[in-house]
């Protein structure tokens, strides 16, 4: 059984996403502000449904402190009108987020998307040592053990960051259209409004070092995707 954190100050929302969640077969704990939520978060927890404004700690502090240490799943909870606050979510590491008010069956498909690409993820793969770990310049990105270095040092990545990176590698020199990457990354369909993939992506340039050779790692192609560049022929693509 699944455990899900549920952090928000209203209490009444709080208490419908319980039972809602139960009834789907999760287990949930719930907290009312960011500082209980913290005092309640530990390795039990599968996956976090958490509310930015909130009262002693909003959400974006939440996350931060959480993001120094865990890759746990989070979905944010957002106001219709804050399109800030999505993107300096997205860009402090949660993997999703939904607008107030949602629909329940959007918020159950968004959960189980995610909770399933986090099990396969952690799960052992028995594939060849070649597919298991990238390696491209000084970066190397190892599937089963889910980490990233650049010349000996580690690199944090959020688990959709990660992802994203490996379907890119998956597909080094390629191009790869962003709805291919929502698709399989963020288990949902593409919005041409949407910034999550355009956020995630641009957190993994801000992240990885620069190449010795040059080259950028990640490019933009306009109307197509995105393409990560393995060598000075891909820029003829």
């Amino acid at each position: 059984m699944k455990k899900l954190l549920v952090v928000d100050d209203d209490l009444e929302i709080a208490s419908l996403l319980r039972e809602l969640l139960e009834l789907e077969g999760f287990a949930v704990e719930t907290a009312n502000n960011g500082i209980q939520a913290l005092e309640k978060f530990d390795n039990t927890i599968d996956l976090i449904l958490l509310d930015i404004m909130m009262p002693e700690m909003n959400g974006l502090s939440v996350l931060s402190q959480l993001r120094a240490k865990y890759t746990v799943p989070v979905i944010f909870l957002t106001a219709k009108d804050s399109e800030l606050d999505k993107v300096v979510g997205l860009e402090l590491g949660a993997d999703d987020y939904i607008q107030k008010p949602f629909n329940d069956r959007e918020l159950i498909a968004r959960i189980n998307a995610l909770l399933r690409r986090t099990l396969w993820d952690n799960m052992a793969h028995e594939v060849t040592e070649e597919l298991d770990q990238y390696n491209i310049d000084k970066l190397t990105v190892n599937r089963k053990q889910q980490s990233v270095y650049f010349d000996d040092n580690y690199i944090e990545l959020t688990g959709t960051e990660f992802q994203v990176l490996l379907k890119l590698l998956e597909n080094a020199g390629k191009i790869i259209s962003r709805d291919t990457l929502s698709e399989t990354v963020l288990g949902k369909e593409f919005l041409p409004l949407a910034r999550s993939i355009d956020v995630h992506v641009s957190n993994l340039r801000k992240k990885l070092p620069p190449r010795s050779d040059g080259l950028p790692w990640i490019k933009t192609l306009r109307s197509k995707g995105y393409l990560f560049v393995i060598d000075h022929n891909d820029d003829l693509q």
